[in-house]
């Protein structure tokens, strides 16, 4: 005896129901291009920078009447 499988019914696609999935995916696929092309690095190695990078000035100049911080003494050897 061979068993019989059960199929249970499904309708085909509708045409209207097809046709909404398939535009859904191209509108992603369009949105997720232009994002990318938006939000994308450019890479603009030819051109130059319109102010070179520079540091802050440090002060290293001490008043007059001061002297320069000593460092910390260290421990002479035990005898």
């Amino acid at each position: 005896m061979s068993s019989a499988r059960t199929r249970t019914y499904h309708p085909r696609r509708g045409r209207r129901e097809v046709a909404i999935a398939v535009l859904a995916v191209a509108a992603i696929f369009l949105v997720t291009g232009g994002l990318l092309l938006l939000f994308a690095p450019h890479d603009d190695t030819n051109s130059v920078p319109s102010s070179p990078a520079s540091t802050l000035p440090i002060d290293t100049s001490l008043p007059p009447d001061s002297t320069l911080p000593s460092t910390a003494p260290t421990a002479s050897p035990a005898p």
